[in-house]
């Protein structure tokens, strides 16, 4: 046999892509379209402006070359301006570097900042990229609890008990992916502190900052002060400006986990194009809050409809004033979200996602993405 590499053992296939082959194995069976609820695609259509705009830029002369590795000026005039309008944060062009898409941040840090035998702590339920890229480099994953009996908020007590002279580095995210737990900056100031005593580096998943409801405004982990000292926070246009395919985002904060990204992003690919930075530096400088509203209301409006279907059916849940998805737990009668989850699409031909796909503490819950369209959803109960 040829050789492959024994990484390939460390981790799972990535989730979605094997819920992705269930929706159509199904699909095939039945002869019908699978109303996926499962993953968090926008199907919201992005702002015509800026559509407008990236043509324009398309249109360049010099647009199809390569961009370099790292930040255009106006890419970083742009993130800087909508830092200190948006968060009242001052960051400098060293403390920020051009993303392909949020997950680009997300897989390779720990390649970045941790090593072989390293620990991570990431939260249970979590997003499933916190861990595979960690244990495909050999780190040791540390989960902390987010569970019902604390409204999914994280424990600092917890997490001071978890490290240890071998954890390098800590994530969080909120508006959390999948619960749509939120977090406020007072709850921020004593993760940082206890990050700065411990020398443990901050990772701050913020990727549905733009993405909130009930009058919650979500915070940057980088109005706390000290927080440049270790914290990173990476954001992103996919769900927040309807820019999922366009694979483009951003990584702020500490310098020399910066420049450590950049190095490893400068073996790996060969930087974000050129009509695509020049699109975010004016999505960042020209924002259209008429359309933001639009979308708003318009995911809102679908998660009201979902909760209310979902809930008829025994499942139990809380408005989250985040994100893009409903936690709900599984009703009574089903070993786990697995089965539940694998019922639903036999028998409705409605995808969601098991909550063991995001951790052990996932086992009685399943996510449901309002990101997608649910016109046709009566047809399918």
């Amino acid at each position: 046999m040829i050789h492959v590499s024994k990484r390939l053992l460390k981790f799972p296939e990535y989730a979605f892509s094997l819920l992705a082959k269930e929706a159509r194995k199904r699909e095939e069976e039945v002869g019908r379209k699978i109303l996926d609820l499962s993953i968090g695609s926008p199907d919201f259509p992005p702002s015509k402006i800026y559509i407008e705009k990236l043509k324009e830029y398309i249109d360049k002369p010099g647009s199809h070359i390569y961009p370099g590795y790292g930040a255009i000026s106006s890419f970083s005039d742009g993130l800087i301006t909508w830092y200190k309008n948006r968060f009242n944060v001052e960051i400098t062009s060293n403390e920020l570097f051009p993303l392909l898409g949020a997950k680009d941040g997300v897989s390779h840090m720990a390649m970045a900042l941790a090593d072989e035998g390293d620990e991570i702590l990431v939260p249970d339920p979590g997003y499933p990229a916190f861990t595979g890229p960690a244990l495909m480099m050999n780190s040791t994953v540390v989960p902390y609890s987010l569970t019902d009996e604390n409204d999914f908020k994280l424990s600092i007590y917890e997490i001071e008990k978890k490290l240890t002279e071998k954890t390098r580095m800590l994530w969080i995210n909120f508006p959390s992916n999948p619960t749509g737990q939120v977090i406020t900056k007072e709850e921020l100031i004593p993760l940082v502190d206890l990050c700065r005593e411990r020398n443990v580096w901050l990772i701050y998943d913020n990727a549905y900052a733009e993405m909130t409801y009930n009058g919650y405004i979500s915070p940057s982990i980088l109005e706390i002060p000290g927080a440049k000292d270790i914290a990173v926070e990476i954001g992103s246009f996919s769900k927040m400006y309807s820019f999922a395919g366009f694979r483009m985002g951003w990584v702020v904060g500490n310098s020399e986990a910066i420049l450590s990204l950049a190095k490893v992003k400068s073996q790996l690919d060969s930087g974000l194009s050129l009509p695509f930075q020049e699109l975010s530096a004016y999505v960042f400088t020209h924002p259209d809050l008429n359309w933001h509203t639009e979308m708003i209301n318009g995911y809102s409006q679908r998660k009201n409809v979902l909760m209310e279907v979902f809930i008829k059916r025994g499942l139990s849940m809380k408005d989250p004033q985040g994100g893009l998805y409903l936690w709900a737990k599984i009703p009574v009668g089903f070993q786990d979200s697995t089965e539940y989850a694998m019922n639903l699409l036999k028998e409705k031909h409605i995808l969601v996602t098991p909550g063991t796909v995001f951790g052990n503490n996932g086992k009685n819950y399943v996510r449901i993405s309002f990101s997608g369209d649910i016109t046709h959803l009566s047809e399918y109960l």
